[in-house]
């Protein structure tokens, strides 16, 4: 079966070469479609399929489909949305014609692959860019993307080896895909932990009480805690859950909880006496303390995640790549956009860009660098 499918999907090819690719682009721009309301829902614990419209997001009216065509709509109302008028992001056409883009280059870079071979690879991609926004717009990445993400590379090893290494049988694939895949997971994690304990723990000891005070910053947008004369958003302090703030020897001005030591997370707070404060039934926090300390994961365990979807796919060689680009990817976004000065900056992207450009341009990277991938 599968081999006349490969033959049919052959023919095609080579009678009308452009076929496929404006197909796949088509496609794909419906499946951008779709992402964007992935890419909205999932980091808010909605459901993707429950409302099945699409609504607009400010004023909850449902979208008629006459006016949810993927790539046109979003031109045709000038970026507003028709109900409220209100502005919809660029992102939501970026996505859709991101989405057509790369559906159509699987269909012209991989053509001498069968049609579900090249499907899988375009929800790996489709998986991998909603990941991507979601990172990059509120630093969450969803462990169920990257778990599909990694059961597309599975199949895809097993239909063709080479994508995970030089195997050339489906099950020497399917052990390539598991090594990249766990390999990559267990590395990021270990990554992580290296950098927490390096360079993720810092603090000060003040020789005289220093006044601090926690409330909301200007912009409404986050938790500012001035201490003494620095002044610490909460948005770098809390990048990972399990991310602590410890105020030492501290006091709150209400005089409640005692004087000891002060436990802040992201979203709460343990006074001396072991009573927990919800930060958010409260307008502001002020005291004094002896000094601070801080713990905070070096690397997202979002990242970990990531490299899970990535090795599945292309393997260890895909991880080491995607490491090592990402990471000057990532230094020169920061440099040029002056992203990440003061403020925390997402590494999934620059990760996810890595991998793509693996995908696509592997062969070549790795015979341009011999001495990285000739162990």
């Amino acid at each position: 079966m599968m081999e006349m499918l490969y033959n049919a999907t052959q023919g095609v090819v080579n009678e009308m070469p452009w076929m496929f690719p404006v197909f796949f682009a088509m496609f794909g721009a419906c499946i951008g479609s779709f992402l964007n309301v992935v890419i909205y829902r999932l980091p808010l614990g909605m459901s993707v399929n429950e409302p099945a419209r699409s609504f607009c997001p400010t004023c909850r009216e449902p979208i008629p489909w006459y006016l949810n065509i993927p790539v046109l709509s979003w031109l045709v109302l000038g970026g507003r949305s028709a109900c409220c008028h209100t502005r919809i992001s660029p992102r939501y056409w970026v996505v859709e014609v991101v989405t057509a883009l790369l559906f159509a280059l699987v269909a012209w870079y991989y053509p001498q692959e069968d049609i579900v071979t090249q499907g899988l690879l375009c929800a790996w991609l489709a998986l991998m860019l909603a990941t991507l926004c979601t990172d990059w717009e509120q630093m969450a990445v969803m462990p169920v993307l990257m778990a599909l993400a990694a059961g597309a590379g599975v199949l895809v090893s097993l239909l063709s080896p080479w994508f995970a290494g030089d195997a050339m049988e489906p099950l020497e694939g399917l052990g390539c895909s598991a090594v990249g895949a766990v390999g990559g997971f267990v590395l990021f994690r270990l990554v992580g932990w290296a950098g927490t304990v390096a360079f993720g723990r810092r603090g000060q000891d003040f020789e005289q009480a220093q006044e601090w005070r926690l409330h909301q910053a200007e912009d409404g947008d986050d938790i500012v805690l001035e201490l003494g004369k620095e002044r610490l958003l909460w948005s770098g302090l809390f990048t990972e859950e399990g991310n602590r703030l410890r105020l030492l020897q501290a006091r709150t001005a209400d005089g409640c909880g005692g004087q000891g030591e002060l436990v802040f997370g992201p979203d709460f707070m343990l006074r001396a006496d072991g009573t927990r404060v919800e930060l958010e039934s409260v307008e502001s926090l002020q005291g004094t303390c002896g000094g601070y300390r801080t713990r905070q994961a070096a690397m997202g365990s979002g990242d970990a995640w990531i490299a899970l979807g990535i090795g599945a796919l292309l393997g260890w060689q895909g991880v080491l790549f995607s490491l090592v680009a990402g990471c000057f990817i990532g230094l020169l976004w920061a440099v040029v956009a002056r992203v990440g000065f003061g403020k925390p900056m997402p590494f999934g992207p620059a990760l996810i860009l890595a991998a793509a450009v693996w995908l696509f341009l592997g062969v070549q990277v790795e015979n341009a660098l011999p001495f990285l991938f000739g162990l």
